[in-house]
């Protein structure tokens, strides 16, 4: 389910990206600008995500060792 995991939380933090530079340029910033700030903000919703979604599989399958 590693993969899995990986594969969502990539799409996701792609989603996420493009929603937020969109948002950005609609708000009148440059590309690059909108760009830099969507992928910092990204990077701290991902993280929070990331954190919940391990506590979630810890919780639901416990300890998986590999």
């Amino acid at each position: 389910s590693c993969d899995m995991t990986t594969s969502f939380i990539q799409k996701e933090r792609q989603r996420i990206f493009r929603d937020l530079t969109r948002q950005y340029q609609q708000e009148g910033y440059a590309t690059r600008e909108a760009k830099r700030i969507a992928k910092r903000e990204t990077d701290d919703i991902m993280a929070d995500k990331e954190t919940f979604v391990e506590n979630f599989v810890q919780d639901t399958w416990g300890e998986i060792d590999e």
